[in-house]
């Protein structure tokens, strides 16, 4: 499949349970729109070579089991707070949009936690879309 090099579709993935359903719906997306694709992952700690490799094969192998009719998408792995470098890699890149999953959490959860997703939406200067996800399911 020839995908179009106009703005991207910026997947961030946290690698969490729900992932791989995020990348379904990305997929769906893709074929439907002709679209070209990135890949972002945020880590919170510094990364060494060794594991940002790993990290890097454990989202290709994703990529490659829901993706396999797609080029593979470029894969960004930044270190930061999540919705800063989101929201800087969505501007770089001109993404459109920049896809988000959403998980459903406890009351207490959200309230002392937060939400990278919340941050995004309030922050961003690109579309954004924001996809439930289920994270009992596999």
């Amino acid at each position: 499949m020839q995908l179009d090099d106009t703005s991207p579709l910026l997947i961030c993935l946290d690698l969490e349970a729900g992932s791989e359903q995020l990348l379904a719906y990305a997929a769906h997306h893709v074929r439907r729109c002709q679209q070209t694709v990135r890949v972002l992952h945020v880590s919170r700690a510094e990364l060494d070579a060794a594991r940002s490799d790993a990290l890097q094969q454990q989202i290709r192998k994703l990529l490659d089991r829901v993706f396999p009719d797609i080029s593979p998408p470029a894969i960004d792995i930044e270190v930061g707070l999540a919705e800063d470098r989101i929201v800087e890699v969505a501007q770089r890149c001109q993404a459109d949009p920049v896809l988000l999953g959403r998980r459903r959490r406890a009351t207490v959860e959200r309230i002392y936690v937060g939400s990278t997703t919340s941050a995004v939406l309030s922050l961003a200067t690109r579309p954004v879309l924001v996809v439930p996800v289920d994270p009992s399911r596999t």
